[in-house]
């Protein structure tokens, strides 16, 4: 009995990474189009955006033709709830988009597709696909493993290239008290929950990166796409889950 209560312990402080177990992806040649949703627990019309989004990492294209991706803003934070998922540099990301696109302003829900607008969720017939990139740009291939994540790209990379890279998670929930979502439950899929990015001045780079976070995610997933430091378009982009298996988790290597 005392064997199986430390065995037990040990399951549940086990991290939620196999740091030691490497993950390996690799984008293929055609481009891999990023697929970004600009949300918030603090905004009523985010839930059907969320859910939406959801729906889209079901199909068998998620991670090989495109990628979905939740930034939470912290702008809504004032009327009444603080988005546990939210950050700043999500907001100024989506400025960002703005200003590329001389609107000046930004809202939610707001999808941006390889970092044009898409307002097709607002319409009856949501043509997302024909948003997508099918051009042939290179891969992109990353391998992460004891908080070291190495990528290698053989396409053409822009000036001032940057490598961004993103801890994803999936299977989260939050009770809302407060705010104009006061009493839903709400359900996230594909939030992003640590962004960073960094120079790419040659075609191999090699950086420290931490574990996942654990905010209570089913699933836990690694993105990384390349882009020009002054321009948010996404050049290349390969990701995937984390496989989960008798309560430990591993990668499975991209073929």
């Amino acid at each position: 009995m005392r064997s199986f209560f430390c065995l037990a312990l040990l399951l549940l402080s086990a991290p939620l990474y196999a740091d030691s177990t490497p993950l390996i992806l690799n984008s293929g040649e055609k481009k891999v189009s990023l697929i970004e949703l600009f949300t918030s627990e603090g905004c009523s019309s985010c839930p059907p955006a969320d859910r939406f989004l959801a729906s889209l990492g079901e199909q068998e294209e998620a991670f090989t033709t495109f990628i979905p991706l939740a930034f939470h803003v912290d702008y809504w934070d004032y009327i009444g709830w603080a988005d546990p998922y939210a950050s700043p540099d999500y907001s100024n990301r989506q400025r960002r988009y703005a200003q590329l696109h001389e609107s000046g302003r930004v809202y939610t829900p707001g999808f941006f597709i390889n970092g044009k607008e898409w307002r097709g969720f607002f319409q009856r017939n949501r043509h997302w696909q024909r948003a997508l990139s099918h051009e042939e740009v290179g891969n992109l291939s990353i391998r992460y493993a004891n908080h070291t994540l190495h990528a290698t790209f053989n396409g053409t990379l822009p000036d001032n290239a940057n490598l961004n890279v993103a801890w994803i998670g999936s299977g989260l929930q939050s009770s809302i008290r407060r705010g104009e979502n006061r009493g839903k439950t709400l359900k996230h899929d594909f939030v992003v929950l640590h962004w960073s990015h960094q120079p790419m001045p040659t075609a191999s780079l090699t950086l420290p990166l931490p574990a996942p976070p654990d905010k209570g995610q089913k699933q836990t997933g690694l993105v990384a796409w390349i882009r020009q430091l002054t321009d948010p378009h996404p050049v290349q982009a390969v990701g995937g889950f984390l496989s989960q298996k008798n309560n430990s988790t591993s990668f499975p290597e991209s073929p």
